[in-house]
């Protein structure tokens, strides 16, 4: 099976770094790159190609919703995950309005992370 390839987006430097050792770790995961803010992520899924980005949602330029926005409407088969600080009824609302395919609270993200990760990597392995 090849690896899942997953774009971190965020502007924290500290969780980029952690989740992407985290992810490291992982067998058949690959974190391809990392982004600081919405437009850097929209740049990047364009070059990378990644299967997975790992999104927040506050970030410097442009939302992380408004780059769900664009990168479900340009690579609709890119699988967007929403991780937010914020376990709130009107952003779960809004990342689905967005078309994000999952909505993470970053304080249990290790445990949820690697289940959706995992079923992400089994649907590719399918098609």
């Amino acid at each position: 099976m090849l690896p899942l390839k997953v774009l971190v987006a965020d502007d924290h430097a500290e969780f980029r770094h952690i989740i992407h050792e985290y992810l490291d770790r992982l067998p058949n995961i690959s974190v391809v790159g990392e982004a600081t803010d919405g437009q850097e992520v929209v740049e990047q899924v364009e070059r990378l190609q990644p299967d997975v980005v790992l999104m927040d949602i506050s970030m410097p330029r442009q939302s992380g919703l408004e780059a769900t926005r664009i990168i479900k409407q340009r690579w609709p088969e890119t699988k967007v995950v929403i991780a937010t600080m914020h376990d709130n009824p009107l952003y779960r609302l809004q990342a689905s309005e967005a078309r994000a395919d999952d909505f993470v609270v970053k304080s249990s993200l290790k445990a949820k992370l690697v289940a959706t990760l995992d079923s992400y990597a089994r649907a590719l392995a399918v098609s």
